[in-house]
């Protein structure tokens, strides 16, 4: 009721507005008056533009005025913004407390993290925090230095209160605070730094030359050129880092066209003859194939046996040779490293590694020989078990290390005979055991004498019995006879097989007359029911007066109770029947139809 009233009086103050009679509206945000002629809608800030329009329903118009828009920096003016504040950090160099910056802990690579936390200018020295917790104090500057000891960060300097620390992904991005006008300056230093270099060892060479053919007397300037030349075209075609490691050499073309000579590179390659790693299996959810460095380290086609197969992938050379006898070795030192022996390391002492674990497998097996001989002294039964006593389970059969080779690389001094058809002579012969089939074979059922399927006729095109011939699978054996009676029903009904027999067959199937006395039967049947009425037939005359009853009965009934008739019903029709139905039926065709009724007949 209250909110009813509250809205009937707001309604006749907005009235009173309107007439002048009472004060306009006030906007809650500037303070100037509002319109009273202005709708509801425009001074009612929506629900969905501030939390404010919710609390407050004081009218206002500060959302009717035109937006500001936010513009965007575009790239350019980002750059230039970037620019001015490199500018400000380049002319305000001096460290401040609370900066952070890049600093050599202990006076050792690499550069790291670190916060100013005191300052002492009159020393040129500082106290330093680094994020591990760690404080060092009194670092001096050594400005001016190839590698100073503080610097500061790529992305310039930047106090507590805008940054706090660096982020995990900043500090290991690549191109975090990277200045890009800043690179030609840095590979021109490199470059001519190399030039340096390369100079100085040019010289060394033509002076180990000069030294060398001071004896020549065809050495001249020249010479002296040419070589220089040479030195130049070898600089060119192998390129080489600080290392001098050499990365792409370029070689002689074997032929074909694009030059005498191309730029080759010697990483991960691969031969035109050979199929490209990725197309070997097209399905997308094969094994992935890893382009930049060209590697598919899972195996494309699984389904292929390791036999036949041509390619494994990238990690099947990882359990190849020994690999993964240099993987037990990492295991078995981690397992001694749990034990308490921390001496063992395979990396930098690989030899006490492998030593060391020879030792314990030796100690095992003899640990476990003597366990087992040890049950068996008590117990007793090594009688019953294999033939060394049942510790063929633990003793190795240990072969000399040059007959192990020998075996290993097919190498045997052991002389062997061959028989004229190329096999070893005095080996003992092994029999073929044969692939066990997934059908039944041999056996006989019901009497006969061969399996089924041991015949074939041509004309049926159906499998049977050899010694009966029958193509009934459940059928009996019928012997001899069987097999002469059953070759004349086959041949009768599906031919020999010979071309045209089987459509003679077909034929003589169709021929197939009825028994006589059943064909004349049923037409004699039917003559006398449908056919014409016999004159001389002698009819019941009790039986043809009750089927006159029955049909005058029949069209007295109305439509709707009359029974169904139907051509296939299976209804005995007597003669009597279709006598009546001769009787009663109407020919209104017939000029005579009428003759016994009173209705007198036209003359003409």
């Amino acid at each position: 009721m209250a909110s009813s009233n509250a809205g009937i009086l707001e309604k006749q103050l907005q009235q009173a507005r309107q007439a002048g009679t009472a004060a306009p509206a006030v906007d809650r945000k500037t303070g100037q008056m509002i319109n009273p002629h202005n709708p509801e809608f425009l001074t009612k800030k929506p629900w969905y533009l501030s939390a404010e329009a919710q609390e407050s329903s004081a009218p206002t118009l500060e959302h009717q005025q035109q937006l500001v828009e936010k513009s965007e920096l575009t790239l350019t003016q980002a750059e230039e913004l970037l620019e001015q504040q490199r500018q400000k950090e380049r002319s305000s160099r001096d460290f401040r407390k609370g900066d952070w910056v890049e600093a050599l802990k202990k006076n050792k690579l690499p550069y790291r993290i670190c916060k100013i936390v005191h300052v002492n200018k009159k020393r040129g020295e500082y106290d330093l925090e680094y994020e591990d917790g760690s404080i060092e104090k009194s670092v001096k500057l050594k400005k001016g230095a190839e590698r100073p000891r503080i610097r500061h960060t790529k992305a310039g300097n930047r106090s507590l209160d805008t940054s706090a620390m660096e982020t995990f992904d900043s500090k290991r991005d690549q191109y975090h605070g990277y200045d890009a006008q800043r690179h030609n300056e840095v590979v021109t230093a490199k470059f001519e730094k190399r030039e340096e270099l390369r100079r100085q060892l040019r010289e060394q060479a033509q002076d180990e030359k000069k030294e060398t053919k001071k004896t020549d007397s065809d050495f001249d300037d020249s010479d002296i050129e040419s070589d220089n030349e040479d030195d130049d075209d070898d600089d060119e075609f192998a390129q080489r880092d600080e290392d001098a490691k050499v990365l792409t050499t370029r070689l002689a073309r074997q032929g074909g066209v694009g030059g005498a000579q191309m730029k080759v590179t010697a990483r991960n390659l691969r031969i035109r003859e050979d199929t490209a790693k990725y197309l070997r299996n097209l399905d997308l959810n094969s094994a992935y194939y890893d382009p930049k460095s060209r590697s598919m380290r899972d195996n494309p086609n699984p389904e292929i046996p390791a036999q036949v197969s041509e390619y494994a992938g990238d990690n099947f050379a990882r359990v190849s040779g020994d690999a993964v006898g240099l993987a037990e070795t990492q295991l078995f030192a981690w397992d001694a490293a749990e034990k308490g022996v921390s001496e063992l390391h395979p990396q930098a002492n690989p030899s006490q590694a492998e030593l060391l674990k020879n030792q314990f497998k030796s100690k095992a097996a003899n640990l476990k020989l003597e366990q087992k001989k040890a049950v068996l002294d008590k117990y007793g039964g090594s009688e019953y078990l294999d033939g060394t006593d049942g510790l063929g389970a633990v003793q190795e059969d240990k072969k000399p290390a040059a007959e192990d080779r020998k075996l290993r690389f097919g190498v045997t001094t052991k002389p062997v005979e061959y028989g004229p058809d190329g096999r070893p002579v005095g080996e003992k012969k092994v029999k073929r055991v044969a692939i066990p089939c997934k059908y039944e074979e041999d056996i006989f059922i019901n009497g006969h004498t061969t399996v089924w399927g041991s015949y074939f006729h041509k004309g049926a095109f159906q499998w049977g019995y050899k010694d009966d011939h029958s193509l009934m699978k459940n059928s009996y054996c019928t012997g001899e006879n069987g097999r002469i009676a059953n070759d004349e029903a086959n041949e009768q009904r599906y031919g020999t097989g010979i071309a045209g027999t089987a459509e003679l067959a077909q034929a003589r199937g169709m021929l197939k007359s009825m028994p006589r006395t059943d064909r004349t039967s049923s037409t004699q049947q039917k003559s006398k029911l449908y056919g014409e009425a016999d004159l001389h037939a002698t009819l019941d005359q009790k039986k043809l007066k009750e089927a006159l009853l029955r049909s005058q009965t029949d069209e007295i009934k109305d439509d709707r109770k009359r029974k169904y008739n139907s051509m296939n019903a299976e209804v005995e029709i007597s003669e009597e029947d279709m006598e009546a139905y001769r009787l009663r039926k109407e020919q209104k065709n017939d000029p005579m139809a009428n003759i016994g009724t009173d209705e007198l007949l036209d003359y003409r």
